[in-house]
């Protein structure tokens, strides 16, 4: 027979036996939505997944500090000019002239210190030193002002504009939680002073830092100006970011504050030394082999690398479960075929065997099954298709409550172009594959028997 012949006798097969193609379709339609749903929500993870990583740990960067462990002195005693286990100018010169490097921001970190302003106001912040210029370059943005070189100059993020409070009210209020630590009321009053937003562009204020040795002293820097205010940074929420209190100044301005209030950068900060450097590299593919490189400076290393590793493990959690839902769909599909294809072979066995006796062999017979079989998949797979459309929204919704409940930006499942035909073909090869056995069962038809028990 032509190929023709056989589609023309399996098409009406499958008109006529309405009720063995009703199973099929609804079997392979679901398969292959199913299938179609799951290489989506894989492809559609790992996107998310990967966006999500560049934008909360910033997977081109790594942290550079000094090796303790390492003496940075000379064999005799004395000081070595190149001072092994140390973070040195000499050393960010070397680290910014390394290939894929595409910025570095030196950093001498102060104690966590007081923000006092001239209206009385307070706040416990993280004092960073670094090259102010330098922050535009790892993707910080200012919502206000911005660098300044003049002296005094201070930056401070989205969070340090947060919880600045007089102090004798935050002690008092601390004292009565301390006595009732469940008082509704009292908690309420905290965080509200803790979320109130004070103006700070242009605003003067001193550091305080209390001293070790004797708590009931507490040395004040000299004045500072507020020249520039930070954005929230990309991929952190406003509420988390509001307890992120952190105020940039210039290195200079940071040795200085060492050396007014003796603590323990001083030393360090005093001979030129730093106790960090951020890197920003081209791409995040080169980010192990720059940390090699900066490693042989006898300096330490910290990267998301990690981070990436154990995201990939998660989402092959995800991609496994979701191609076992579809896969399993797809097995049930193809119980329902072979169930509704010997079905049909037994309905059928007076025209098979009509067929025998004018001459038709064995493979004619299989042909003609198969080929209903495929015809079956291919109308499954376009009505899976459609189906795939619809349910994709609940997925949709399921997926932002389960995975992207605390993160700021929602992950947003779409149809992927190359699992249309992906699905298509899965079910078409499902249809075909279960329609085997119900075509060999039809081939072995007895036709003597048949007609006689008719």
């Amino acid at each position: 027979m032509r190929v023709l012949d056989v589609l023309r006798m399996s098409w009406g097969q499958i008109v006529r036996r309405k009720v063995v193609t009703l199973l099929c379709m609804i079997g392979l339609s679901i398969g292959c939505a199913a299938m179609i749903i799951a290489l989506s929500v894989g492809q559609s993870v790992q996107v998310y997944g990967e966006k999500t990583l560049n934008e909360n740990y910033k997977m081109d960067e790594i942290t550079v500090s000094p090796n303790e462990g390492i003496n940075s002195g000379g064999s005799s005693g004395q000081t070595s000019t190149f001072e092994r286990g140390a973070l040195t100018a000499r050393k960010i010169d070397i680290i910014a002239s390394l290939p894929h490097v595409v910025a570095v921001a030196p950093m001498l970190k102060l104690d966590m210190l007081e923000m006092a302003t001239l209206d009385g106001k307070s706040s416990n912040v993280e004092v960073i030193g670094t090259e102010l210029g330098s922050l535009s370059r790892f993707g910080y943005r200012f919502d206000k002002g911005g660098a300044s070189g003049i002296s005094g100059a201070a930056i401070v993020n989205y969070g340090a504009t947060f919880g600045l409070v007089d102090a004798e009210v935050i002690r008092e209020l601390n004292d009565k939680l301390m006595e009732d630590s469940f008082n509704d009321e009292f908690l309420q009053q905290y965080m509200a002073l803790m979320s109130a937003q004070t103006e700070l562009f242009q605003a003067q204020f001193n550091l305080k830092y209390q001293d070790m040795n004797d708590s009931s002293k507490t040395k004040t820097s000299s004045p500072l100006r507020v020249t520039g205010v930070l954005k929230v940074p990309g991929g952190m929420s406003e509420n988390n970011a509001m307890y992120d209190k952190k105020v940039y100044v210039s290195l200079e301005t940071a040795r200085m504050l060492a050396e007014q209030f003796q603590s323990s950068q001083a030393q360090a900060a005093a001979a030129g030394r730093l106790n960090s450097a951020l890197v920003k590299v081209e791409d995040k593919k080169y980010v192990a082999q720059v940390q090699e490189q900066i490693q042989k400076l006898t300096l330490m290393t910290d990267s998301n690398l990690y981070q990436e590793q154990a995201m990939k493990e998660q989402l092959g959690m995800y991609q496994k479960a979701a191609m076992g839902i579809g896969i399993f769909v797809m097995l049930l599909a193809s119980l329902s075929i072979i169930v509704a294809m010997i079905m049909s072979t037994h309905q059928r066995r007076k025209q098979i065997g009509v067929m025998k006796v004018l001459g038709a062999n064995l493979w004619q017979i299989r042909q003609m099954f198969i080929t209903e079989a495929a015809v079956l998949g291919v109308l499954g797979g376009i009505v899976g298709v459609f189906i795939a459309y619809g349910a994709i929204q609940g997925v949709n919704g399921l997926l932002q409550g389960q995975i992207s409940m605390d993160a700021s930006t929602p992950l947003q499942v779409d149809i992927q172009t190359s699992a249309l035909p992906a699905g298509i073909v899965f079910a078409v090869l499902t249809g075909v594959l279960s329609g085997i056995y119900p075509a060999i069962s039809a081939s072995r038809t007895n036709a003597l028997q048949v007609i006689k028990s008719a």
